[in-house]
């Protein structure tokens, strides 16, 4: 209706000069035009940059975050316990829109992580280097130019390089937490992740993020006596951090 009243305006003005009416009320009617014109043409652009009209594009940046970790343990009796301690994270992310209001993002973190592992009187730290690759499906509000909030979720998996979390051959853990049966904890797992954050004009972001294995990292050895696992450990992990995302 804006356009319709602006390009009416032109219209007469125009006609109005064709006919040789140059006085300055006519003029400055033209000039009236001319800035209702340039008006409309600017909130137009602001629609465009709000990436409601725009194609699809992919974007990307870079992300540190700092995390806290720990195992939730199950069926395994009131003697176990692991307490969180604080570790890191770093890495790159690929960012897909989809559209005004969605877009998929898939994450490449390395990560550093650490815990306070608990049985009865005794204490022993657990650290482990690796790897997560998680993939959010992430809903997006406000003005992709001005800022915006994003939140989702979605899967993930995590690689371990390098840790003293004991494996098969260690007696660490296998007669404390089920006595008498050979424990193996598994270093890598997968499970589901969720992701809140808030994306700043110039690109900058802050995120927090939450991420529970879904795969129980502990199991036992097949015996004569005993087929299956009696006892749990799923790792979860938070982290706040903050990215930088080239537009």
């Amino acid at each position: 209706m804006k356009r319709a009243i602006v390009f009416t305006t032109l219209l007469i003005t125009l006609t109005c000069s064709a006919f040789g009416q140059t006085s300055p009320d006519i003029k400055q009617k033209m000039e009236n035009a001319k800035i209702a014109i340039q008006q409309w043409d600017n909130e137009h652009l602001l629609d465009s940059l709000d990436q409601e009209n725009l194609p699809r594009k992919v974007t990307g940046g870079l992300m540190a975050s700092a995390n806290m970790s720990n195992f939730i343990i199950m069926n395994a009796g009131q003697r176990a316990y692991s307490y969180m301690k604080i570790g890191g994270e770093l890495g790159a992310f690929i960012d897909f829109t989809v559209s005004k209001h969605f877009a998929i993002q898939g994450r490449l973190m390395f990560t550093a992580e650490q815990n306070q592992f608990a049985i009865d009187e005794t204490r022993k730290r657990m650290w482990s280097f690796g790897m997560d690759i998680p993939v959010f499906f992430l809903g997006r509000f406000g003005n992709m130019e001005k800022g915006y909030l994003q939140f989702g979720g979605g899967p993930y998996t995590h690689f371990t390089f390098a840790s003293n979390i004991p494996d098969k051959y260690s007696n660490d853990l296998a007669t404390v937490v089920v006595e008498n049966k050979d424990a193996v904890l598994h270093d890598n797992h997968s499970g589901l992740g969720v992701t809140v954050g808030y994306e700043f004009p110039l690109g900058i972001q802050i995120n927090a993020n939450y991420l529970l294995s879904l795969s129980d990292i502990l199991s036992y050895r097949k015996h004569a006596v005993v087929s299956s696992s009696p006892g749990s450990m799923y790792p979860q992990r938070v982290s706040l951090g903050i990215a930088y995302r080239w537009k």
